[in-house]
């Protein structure tokens, strides 16, 4: 399941369900980037666009690396852990006080149901289909996905 984890907070981070988040200043504020702002300041942040950045992410960043959010337990060597990322740094649930309630139960949510349909079926996408994510408030695929699903033996 650690790997299940670590491949779908990747999916979260390059394909947030949500790419683009609008907020709003009452008060002058100082952004945890330590940028300071006026008040009634329209920001739009492009979570997008942070999955994607070099130095939020480093030079592979626009690779799909589930390794990235795993790594080794420190009291055991061939246990694996989900890496603590910062809310901040991976923003898809976004972060402070305004952090989605429901997060623990999506991914639990997300893992029961990749577990039932990965045991009983193998699912690959169609050769020559185009995987393009169409720009909305809401992350959907442009063409869909097109997908062969087959029976595991």
């Amino acid at each position: 399941m650690v790997y299940l984890h670590g491949a779908m907070c990747e999916t979260l981070r390059l394909y947030p369900s949500v790419p683009y988040e609008h907020k709003q200043s009452i008060e002058p504020d100082v952004l945890p980037s330590g940028h300071a702002i006026n008040g009634n300041t329209r920001i739009l942040l492009s979570i997008y666009s942070m999955g994607r950045m070099e130095e939020i992410w480093g030079s592979d960043c626009t690779d799909f690396k589930p390794e990235r959010w795993i790594s080794t337990s420190s009291t055991d060597e061939k246990k694996m852990v989900v890496n603590h990322v910062p809310a901040y740094k991976f923003a898809a649930f976004m972060a402070g006080p305004r952090t989605c309630l429901g997060r623990k139960i999506a991914f639990v949510q997300m893992k029961v149901v990749a577990s039932c349909v990965l045991r009983r079926f193998k699912i690959e996408v169609v050769d020559g289909h185009p995987v393009v994510p169409e720009p909305s408030i809401l992350m959907f695929m442009k063409y869909g996905l097109k997908v062969r699903v087959s029976n595991r033996a």
